[in-house]
């Protein structure tokens, strides 16, 4: 193979080995965040919709900041602490088998998933006005060096900003509908080896980064007296990630080149319930639905506009569905416990190493303690099992195929608070 030739199938093999794999893991379907609300995260988010009484509900529903009737801040953070394992099930390189230096490791690193949201009344029972600010996209880890996966991934890295300025109008005692803007940054690096044969191994390399736009809307009903019904719908948010594609350390073949690819983050609808059951204690529901089918292909480009590679995903539409309860045992204590099933987008043909993604089942705990009328503490703790699957995916110009079977688990610890002025 020539030198050019080379260098076009690395710039190929680079980009879509970086955007193939930057979108496949997650916390709820491909690699969405929910972890930011603290609260929340204590019922599973069973109704984060419905009931949430902080000023995280900014970007969960916007419509439910007219339950909030003070100004409130809202700060914390979740301790994401996930576990993954791959077994080399028949990895070839050249039709040959491949084992490389060993399985790996655990990828992935204890990552703290920060937010912070502010709820203002504008007008007494009427406007609020609130503000979000989260990461609600994501991904950290890297593999030991020379293990069996190499040439589908050695490191990754995804991180989002999303601001989120909303309104909210109680339109009368029963009806409440919120919307704002989505304004969203996603940086993202992603690495992965090249074996170029004669001209030996090196590493691609894509670095990129986007500023993009978005909307939200929900609503808030109340039917009779103890019941929340809530509907809200987030836009999907297309990424044109611009930046550089870079192939090191081969002895012929390496480049820096300027390039983009699109990065397309779904759409996301929820629909909530809860209900008052006395005093004391509230159950809550809730279901999920992700727009991942937007996620069909990728589609690599020069700056010049030269399509580079147009890769197939085939990722799916995916449900979450939650059940949550509530138990305000006094002034001073509230409890709270949950459980969600959450379902992949990915399939088996399309999974790989850089998000081995499965269905997830939470189970989690929290507690809210009132320290006093302005100061309010919040606690949650959880653990996330994912459940086995394969990884079947070919790499390295079709030289490298890449067989895995999965398993994982996310632990969870979260803390942070509120302060009514």
């Amino acid at each position: 193979m020539s030198v050019s030739c080379t260098r076009k199938a690395l710039l190929v093999t680079t980009i879509s080995l970086g955007l193939i794999c930057i979108v496949a893991d997650a916390k709820a379907a491909g690699f969405y965040i929910q972890e930011s609300s603290i609260t929340g995260l204590g019922y599973a988010f069973s109704g984060a919709s419905t009931v949430l009484d902080d000023a995280t509900v900014v970007y969960y529903n916007p419509a439910g900041m007219t339950q909030i009737n003070r100004p409130t801040l809202t700060m914390g953070a979740t301790l994401l602490m996930p576990e993954s394992e791959l077994t080399n099930t028949g990895t070839t390189f050249g039709g040959v088998s491949f084992s490389g230096t060993g399985d790996g490791g655990n990828p992935y690193s204890a990552t703290p998933v920060p937010t912070l949201a502010a709820v203002y009344p504008l007008i007494q029972d009427f406007l609020w006005a609130g503000i979000s600010v989260n990461a609600p996209f994501g991904l950290a880890n890297e593999y030991d060096a020379g293990w069996f996966g190499r040439y589908d991934s050695t490191e990754t890295e995804l991180t989002t900003i999303n601001v989120s300025p909303s309104v909210a109008v109680k339109v009368d005692e029963n009806i409440s509908i919120g919307a704002g803007i989505d304004i969203q940054y996603a940086d993202a690096t992603l690495k992965a080896d090249i074996n170029a044969g004669a001209a030996g191994i090196g590493v691609s390399t894509l670095e990129g980064d986007d500023l993009s736009a978005g909307f939200h809307a929900g609503i808030q009903v109340r039917p009779w007296d103890g019941t929340t019904l809530a509907a809200h719908y987030r836009s999907k948010m297309n990424h044109n990630l611009q930046g550089r594609i870079k192939v090191e350390g081969l002895l012929a073949g390496n480049s820096n080149t300027l390039g983009n690819a699109q990065l397309n983050l779904p759409d996301i609808a929820t629909f909530g319930i809860a209900q008052q059951l006395d005093p004391q204690w509230k159950v809550m529901g809730q279901a999920m639905w992700f727009g991942w089918n937007e996620f069909d292909e990728i589609r690599a480009k020069s700056n010049a506009g030269t399509t580079l590679s147009n890769v197939v995903q085939n990722y799916q539409p995916s449900w979450a569905f939650a059940i949550g309860a509530e138990y305000v045992m006094n002034d001073t204590w509230t409890f709270r416990g949950g459980i969600q099933y959450d379902q992949t987008p990915t399939t088996d043909e399309y999974r790989t190493s850089r998000t081995p993604d499965g269905d997830r089942t939470w189970f989690t705990v929290g507690t809210t303690y009132a320290v006093n009328e302005h100061w309010d503490i919040d606690l949650a703790a959880g653990y996330i099992n994912i459940a086995s699957e394969e990884i079947n995916v070919t790499r390295n110009s079709g030289s490298a195929v890449v067989r895995a079977d999965t398993k994982g688990h996310v632990g969870l610890l979260a803390a942070g608070f509120s302060y009514k002025f």
